[in-house]
């Protein structure tokens, strides 16, 4: 039997829900929503933590953040510690189990995994080919798409103030023209073609890859990592405004921001301009962020169609994700990585492909992103290492939907721009956080599925020290040194904390 290719895709900063498929009505994926019809839509997927470096790195390594050392992103390293965006330890990445197996691995698009600079910090370190996009990895100066753009017609990329004014990050907002450089904030024209954009940049050269492993007919593992929708949403005109701000609407606990929280919720709400964002500014920055989804989505399609007139599709495994979600609004935030509520930490997850034998299926059980690592390994038909954290999902693959990998989902925060560690344990029912500096958070999701009312306070005793103990189990297997707070009691304020 030939062996499956994998075909990776990774958004950035994308919630479940902004999918047609998710039951929304008002944005158009209908390349993805035809990716999950025909393979199984995962709904209760989650990341292992909410922020780029350490979810994509947890990925790579297949290991808990807190286990690997690589917790922060390489621009936060003055505040967390000089290594906390590296490994600290050694570990056994899928492409070194791929490649030993005779796969090709190689990305297109986004790295984010390592310092800024250094070769840890690139892919070719972890034996995997593609271009080098220096720092952040943004193309916009990258000589690489600059090329790109200069081949196709182009002087170079240039973006214009969006129609009625742009919404910055420097906390001014309203729905009129407000001077500033273009591309700084949440949104831009970049008026050129769809198809060289940058996520028709990247589906170009990923096709280009998939063109030479037709022809070498060598099995491969080839990623598409997008920079979007993560602003800035510097996109064509005709998908920034797709999606008219009127029609958009705000979450329902979008100024939900002092109900027992705490203290770091506020500081959140001031980022990244929430406490200033107006009604209307939020609905454009949540109107951009939906053509930023339909662009991948319609750039994707052009990669779906290859793989099919190549004859490829026969013998791929698609995978299509994101690193974490995002607030947009919610709480009344933007962004990510100070709170560890459901739309931050949710991700979408389809898998799609000749071996899914109930196409068209959905699981309801939890899944991690630490569960693709192995999942990748299988797939290949490598032993799993016994570092790995997650577990495979070949049961779900092969027809087993009503497979259950854990009764509960545990996720992890280090913080984001400022140091905060958080732990929570969540199930169908209920959601416990563990915040270590402040007091906790407890939400009954059957009746606050929008995590509005943190009832830490009146909950059933017996029901939080519960919760409380899955938590410190966990902390203990996984010897997480942040969480061993959880044995602490002078943080908290009820008798029924302690746990022996």
């Amino acid at each position: 039997m030939k062996k499956t290719n994998i075909l990776y895709i990774q958004t950035d900063q994308h919630r479940p829900d902004i999918l047609g498929i998710a039951g929304n009505n008002r944005i158009k994926t209908p390349n993805l929503d035809k990716l999950a019809n025909s393979g199984i839509l995962f709904d209760h997927a989650f990341c292992c933590t909410a922020v780029c470096t350490p979810s994509r790195g947890a990925v790579l390594s297949g290991m808990w953040p807190h286990r690997s050392g690589m917790v922060c992103n390489p621009e936060m390293r003055a505040s967390f510690g000089h290594r906390l965006c590296e490994y600290d330890v050694p570990v056994t990445t899928f492409a070194d189990v791929l490649n030993k197996k005779g796969y090709s691995v190689s990305n297109s698009g986004k790295w984010h995994i390592g310092p800024y600079h250094g070769e840890t910090g690139t892919s070719a370190h972890y034996g995997i080919q593609g271009k080098h996009f220096d720092g952040y990895g943004y193309p916009a100066n990258s000589k690489h798409y600059l090329s790109y753009l200069k081949k196709h017609g182009y002087k170079g990329f240039e973006t214009k103030e969006a129609k009625g004014g742009g919404v910055y990050s420097t906390g001014k907002a309203n729905s009129k023209a407000i001077k500033g450089t273009s591309g700084t904030g949440f949104f831009s024209e970049h008026r050129v073609k769809p198809e060289h954009s940058i996520p028709g940049y990247l589906c170009d050269d990923a096709i280009s890859y998939l063109k030479k492993y037709k022809k070498s007919g060598n099995p491969f593992l080839h990623m598409i990592n997008f920079w979007g929708p993560h602003v800035p949403v510097n996109i064509p005109p005709e998908y920034l405004y797709m999606y008219d701000p009127k029609d958009m609407k705000l979450s329902e606990n979008n100024r939900n921001i002092c109900d027992n929280r705490a203290a770091i919720h506020e500081i959140s709400h001031r980022m990244w301009g929430g406490k200033n964002l107006d009604e209307w500014s939020q609905k454009r920055i949540i109107a951009a962020y939906y053509g930023y989804v339909s662009l991948i989505d319609a750039q994707l399609g052009r990669v779906f169609d290859y793989l099919e007139k190549s004859g490829l599709a026969e013998h791929t495994t698609i995978i299509f994700t994101s690193d974490h979600g995002t607030t947009l609004g919610a709480h009344g935030s933007q962004d990510k990585g100070l709170n560890v509520y459901d739309e931050v930490y949710r991700i979408p997850l389809i898998i799609a492909g000749p071996l899914v034998k109930k196409p068209g299926s959905v699981v309801n059980s939890f899944i991690s992103n630490l569960d693709l690592t192995p999942t990748f390994v299988e797939l290949a038909g490598a032993k799993i290492p016994e570092s790995y954290d997650g577990h495979s999902l070949m049961p779900y693959i092969d027809g087993k939907t009503k497979h259950v990998i854990r009764k509960e989902i545990i996720g992890e925060g280090f913080g984001h721009q400022i140091p905060y560690p958080q732990r929570f344990i969540r199930d169908k029912r209920f959601k416990y956080i563990f915040n270590a500096v402040d007091h906790d958070e407890f939400y009954d999701l059957e009746r606050d599925p929008h995590e509005q009312h943190n009832i830490i306070e009146s909950i059933d005793p017996k029901v939080l020290k519960r919760y409380r103990q899955k938590l410190l189990d966990w902390v203990k297997e996984t010897n997480d040194r942040q969480g061993m707070f959880l044995n602490i009691t002078k943080f908290r304020n009820d008798e029924n904390f302690l746990i022996t």
